[in-house]
């Protein structure tokens, strides 16, 4: 009873950290130049070959179906948290990065005008970020006279990325109405290394006592699903209506390699015993899960030359579910903890367990598009990009990815000129940024001490995240491929 006791008042002491680093946002990537540039309204229709992603039955809009599509997207991304681990301890990164956005085309059968078809192949959620801080001190922090030396260190890296390919295939039932539907695999991998290291060392020289925590996550998994995504499209010469619900994935196959180790040594204020678990798994088996959405777009010509276009799209809540449902027990030290124990600790799950869980959220895309002239279209857009991370902090108690908790806007302006040739070239460009937002730092490197906090520093408020992204780009319509 002795060592649940002090089990459970260690892992109080280690429950929470501020969430940071990791991009949790449906809304971050659209597809297509002149959707990029209405900021995402594209539910109800455009005359563009995105329409096989975002809403199939809208494929009947498409004037001139082509065989072959391209567009590639050039990003750079900043992120800072000031006063992140404590005062003064600031986390920060930039990347660079070049995407092929997206691939697609439609065409229709000469027998079967009423019939669309299209194919699409594009990447999404790409998102790499390498953060670290390291600090070292003088402080009273362990019960002996005077100060000790206090080095402290954070590690966090993440490299994560889908690929989409699918079929869409559309019927017009009558000339105002149209019913489609888009199939489409997806694979996805994220590879994650996440550490803390704690270490007090005695100011005088002739002791050789250290005391110490450490917290060490290293997975990567990929995962192939499916997924269907019915559509509606009501349509008339200036007004439009769509609707498009995407089912939740289906799982497939899906493998990862997974570690996971925490220790500590010598806190005997907090524990009576030093404490090593740690649990490896390799090729086990992953499912992850997308959720549920509903999108609605209306549409509406406001003069000859102006078109405006509003989108909503609510995605469901996912509740906390395993992606890695780890069969093992975690080797542990001392040797009388009982696997139970270890499991009620670590967030009533074994040690190697990984899930997720996803709160409701519901984005807007707003977008005004002009035909300048015949051969040359204008566009105008916004969007949220809200987040949906349901975990405000991280816990040592449960292996998650620690993650953002801010929320994004995103504006956006495009234009698309149609050649003699019948190609079309466009461009889009795009920059977001993150809502202002002043959120709890729950470790400070600057205040530690083992009785009082754990090591981990005393709680406060004053962090502030900035985060902005700016994207360029270039879409290519060859038109039909041969005569």
């Amino acid at each position: 009873m002795k060592a649940k006791n002090a089990l459970t008042l260690l892992f109080v002491s280690f429950l929470s950290l501020y969430s940071n680093g990791q991009d949790y946002h449906y809304w971050t990537d659209q597809f297509g130049i002149k959707a990029t540039a209405l900021g995402g309204a594209a539910i109800s229709g455009l005359d563009d070959h995105s329409m096989v992603y975002y809403n199939a039955a809208a494929m009947t809009l498409v004037k001139n179906p082509s065989l072959s599509f391209s567009i590639n997207a050039y990003q750079y991304r900043t992120f800072k948290q000031k006063d992140a681990l404590g005062p003064n301890q600031n986390l920060e990164s930039s990347d660079f990065s070049t995407i092929p956005n997206m691939m697609t085309g439609i065409f229709t059968p000469k027998k079967f005008p009423k019939w669309h078809l299209g194919y699409s192949v594009l990447s999404k959620n790409g998102f790499n970020n390498k953060l670290d801080l390291f600090h070292s001190g003088r402080y009273d922090v362990i019960d002996l006279p005077g100060e000790e030396n206090f080095v402290s260190s954070f590690a966090q890296e993440i490299h994560n990325g889908e690929y989409w390919a699918g079929i869409g295939i559309s019927y017009d039932a009558t000339p105002h109405l149209s019913f489609g539907l888009t199939h489409m695999g997806v694979y996805k991998s994220t590879k994650y290394y996440n550490n803390y290291s704690i270490s007090v060392l005695p100011a005088d020289t002739s002791s050789s006592e250290v005391t110490q925590f450490n917290s060490t996550i290293s997975f990567n998994y990929w995962n192939v699903k499916a997924i269907f995504k019915p559509s509606i499209l009501l349509h008339y010469p200036k007004f439009r209506v769509g609707f498009v619900a995407t089912l939740p994935s289906l799982n497939i196959l899906g493998k990862g390699n997974f570690f996971r180790e925490i220790s500590t040594l010598n806190m005997d204020d907090v524990l009576p015993f030093d404490l090593t678990v740690t649990s490896r798994a390799t090729k086990s088996k992953v499912k992850h899960r997308n959720p549920t959405s509903f999108s609605l777009g209306v549409s509406a010509q406001l003069g000859q030359k102006l078109w405006v276009h509003l989108t909503a799209e609510t995605f469901l809540k996912q509740s906390y579910y395993l992606i890695h449902k780890d069969p093992t027990n975690a080797q542990h030290y001392p040797d009388f903890i009982n696997d139970s124990l270890i499991t009620v600790i670590f967030g009533n799950q074994k040690f190697l367990s990984y899930g997720e869980e996803y709160k409701a959220v519901t984005n807007f895309g707003l977008g005004i598009d002009i035909q300048a002239t015949e051969q040359l279209g204008i566009q105008l857009g916004g969007r949220t990009d809200f987040n949906y991370n349901t975990f405000s902090n991280y816990e040592f108690a449960r292996q998650i990815i620690q993650i953002t908790s801010y929320d994004r806007l995103i504006s956006s302006i495009g234009g698309n000129l149609t050649l003699k040739s019948g190609k079309r070239i466009a461009l889009a460009f795009e920059f977001g940024f993150a809502i202002p937002k002043t959120t709890d730092y729950l470790v400070d490197f600057t205040t530690p001490n083992e009785s009082r906090n754990g090591l981990t520093g005393d709680p406060g408020t004053g962090v502030k995240t900035s985060a902005y992204s700016y994207r360029v780009m270039f879409e290519l319509t060859l038109g039909k491929l041969g005569k």
